[in-house]
């Protein structure tokens, strides 16, 4: 883990930031005690039953969250990109050991703040602390509704059923029938709660009927 000089332009592009003046993000920056780190594949940045009142977001490259279970096996419950923000349920709270921790899947630069200093104003940053404490409330609300969403993925008792409810949630998601998904063949499974093989098998087998088009990640609802 090292650290690195933040991209201003970068940050202002995050879903975070999005409002907040540009030339607001130094004091900003600093009075929310920000701390940017580098990580390399499989690092961890926050591990399962840590307390933390921080909160990252992604400004390169991606995170897993990746729970564990008696046995040592690790399932990918989500993953987080450039632009987007995690672990702020937990921030907020403060006291609350997390229940699955994140992880770096590929070289990543993630930016960590204190959210505890969201309700230290200071007049010089007021405004900003507004914006990015509105963009954290709008943030925490769509994780809520992405959490029912993979209630509802879940829901169906074949795998078949699992597989062609997430692939309609992300062709709705997306506005398309046509779309990546975040995961490669494992993760889904691990977010499916399936087998990989079983998995693969019930993928070819919507291909081969012609309900599915895929090539790796890339499907198309047909």
């Amino acid at each position: 883990m090292a650290s690195f000089v933040i991209d201003y332009e970068l940050l202002s592009q995050t879903r975070a930031f999005t409002g907040v003046d540009e030339s607001d993000f130094e004091a900003l920056l600093a009075h929310l005690k920000a701390q940017a780190r580098r990580y390399q594949r499989g690092e961890i940045v926050f591990c399962a039953g840590q307390k933390s009142h921080r909160f990252g977001i992604v400004l390169q490259g991606s995170v897993h969250v990746e729970g564990s279970d008696a046995q040592g096996n690790i399932s990918v419950m989500g993953a987080f990109h450039v632009g987007e923000m995690f672990g702020e349920a937990y921030a907020v709270l403060g006291n609350v050991p997390l229940l699955t921790s994140v992880v770096a899947s590929e070289a990543s630069e993630v930016l960590l703040l204190d959210v505890k200093q969201l309700t230290t104003h200071v007049c010089a940053v007021c405004a900003g602390l507004d914006c990015l404490t509105t963009n954290l409330l709008q943030s925490v609300a769509e994780k809520n509704i992405m959490l029912s969403r993979r209630i509802q993925d879940s829901a169906p008792k074949s795998i078949r059923g699992k597989l062609l409810a997430y692939l309609n949630t992300r062709a709705q998601m997306e506005g398309s029938r046509e779309f990546d998904i975040p995961f490669n063949r494992q993760q889904l499974a691990d977010y499916l709660g399936v087998d990989r093989s079983a998995l693969s098998a019930v993928i070819s087998s919507l291909a081969r009927e012609g309900a599915i088009s895929v090539h790796r990640s890339h499907f198309e609802l047909l």
